[in-house]
């Protein structure tokens, strides 16, 4: 690990302490301003110590990339080859992949092979649907590398270097008598563990990207980790791949899929539609509504024609809990609607309006309440699952949280394990998204 109880290793930073984290900002902000600044920072650990007295802060490069088909070679088939336009060597064997092409909404492919040209590459994808669910390809078509998948037995997949842009300020000293200052015994230079410190957040935040974007938007697959013939399988080991099907995909394959008689409008009428949708699966009358910015921009100019009294700012319950942060609650027609904005239905390079515009213009109503089972007994509607780690004990080369494992080879490794001069760092997790009482899950698009 890289911090235990008293020590830290620096010659190494694990992903494991940014991993071990809720997706929710425990923090709590003053929006009252009462305290001094510095209180403030304290209070919610917003201070961090720097090694010199000057400091750089590096900002990220995207970690996704979008790529235009310029020239198909098969389509319409449960496998197909196509060339996209890139100027990097981003796209990957074993990334999962989404498209604009309307015949696509609701499928992924997985790259099976990527053969790259000056300032191209060849894809060969399967449909993570089979031969039952066919994969489209239209030049100009843009695709989306939203997430990865692997069988078991797995290699590591190829490695990604992200780059980065350098920003530094100065620190100012306050002194009040003129002494010798210790600033030279004090500062010490670590660039080594910035770098690999960097390295293991984009690395961090790409995988927590993926997870998203699966739980989000994924289609399941037809194939199973068990099948006798799997039809996703690796090519290099012929064992099956089998993928998670997100919100996006409980909705339009169990749930209720709607929309707007005209895009672009929302007015009663659709609201109406709304209702009656869920009336009609005797669904609960309370509801999160989760969107984008481009769909909350038409929901909102119908909520601001309303009256004062219909609409209320409330803030939002989560498992019993409330978080210090508002939402738009409409109440109609005895159902309740808490309006949730997610920033990444707007990312441009995962749900732009050109790539996936059924998600980016849709909201997708899901219970608040909890599902009850037969032994008196309650369970959220919405929930990650995952497997134990395969992995058991510890070391130095190794580091788990339940959910997550990391593990550290090569030469460079705290305890090397070859005689090649790298650290390899992997990360392993088997998570899926577990939605109960699908029945009166809504996916509603209205842009």
């Amino acid at each position: 690990m890289a911090v235990t109880q008293g020590t830290m290793n620096k010659a190494f930073v694990s992903a494991i302490d940014f991993l071990d984290q809720r997706d929710i900002d425990p923090a709590i902000y003053d929006q009252a301003r009462d305290r001094d600044f510095t209180d403030i920072m304290k209070m919610v650990n917003r201070t961090k110590p720097a090694k010199m007295f000057f400091y750089n802060n590096f900002v990220n490069n995207d970690v996704y990339e979008v790529g235009t088909i310029s020239s198909v070679t098969s389509t319409g088939l449960a496998q197909i080859i196509f060339v996209i336009n890139t100027a990097t060597t981003f796209p990957r064997v074993g990334d999962l992949i989404m498209t604009s092409n309307s015949n696509n909404i609701g499928k992924q492919a997985r790259i099976q092979a990527v053969t790259f040209g000056s300032g191209t590459a060849t894809l060969t994808v399967r449909s993570v649907g089979g031969n039952a669910s066919p994969f489209y390809a239209t030049v100009n078509d843009t695709v989306a590398f939203s997430s990865n998948a692997f069988g078991e037995k797995s290699s590591a997949p190829a490695n990604r270097r992200y780059g980065m842009t350098k920003y530094y300020n100065n620190i100012q000293i306050f002194r009040e008598v003129d002494e010798i200052t210790d600033v030279q015994k004090v500062a010490k230079i670590e660039t080594d563990v910035q770098m690999l410190a960097y390295q293991t957040i984009e690395k961090y935040i790409k995988l927590k990207g993926d997870i998203s974007v699966q739980m989000l938007a994924g289609a399941q697959s037809s194939t199973l980790f068990g099948d006798a013939n799997p039809f996703l399988a690796d090519p290099t080991t012929s064992l099956g791949i089998q993928t998670t099907g997100g919100l996006d995909w409980y909705c339009t394959t169990y749930g209720i899929s709607d929309q707007s008689a005209v895009l672009g409008t929302f007015t009663f009428t659709e609201l109406d539609d709304i209702i009656d949708n869920f009336i009609a699966n005797k669904a609960p009358t309370e509801h999160m509504v989760f969107m984008g910015s481009r769909a909350y921009r038409v929901l909102s100019k119908f909520i601001k024609s309303l009256p004062s009294a219909s609409v209320a700012s409330v803030r939002i319950n989560l498992d019993g809990k409330q978080a210090d942060f508002n939402v738009e609650q409409l109440k109609y027609g005895g159902y309740t609607f808490d309006f949730i904005h997610i920033p990444l239905f707007d990312h441009p390079q995962l749900f732009s309006s050109t790539l996936r515009a059924d998600v980016n213009g849709s909201l997708y109503f899901v219970p608040k309440d909890g599902v009850d089972t037969v032994d008196n007994g309650s369970q959220p509607r919405m929930q990650i699952r995952y497997t134990p780690t395969p992995f058991t004990g510890s070391s130095a080369n190794k580091s788990m949280n339940g959910m997550v494992t990391e593990w550290r080879v090569g030469a460079l490794a705290d305890i090397p394990t070859s005689d090649v001069m790298f650290l390899q760092t992997n990360w392993e997790t088997a998570q899926g998204l577990e939605c109960l009482a699908v029945k009166h899950f809504q996916k509603y698009r209205i842009i």
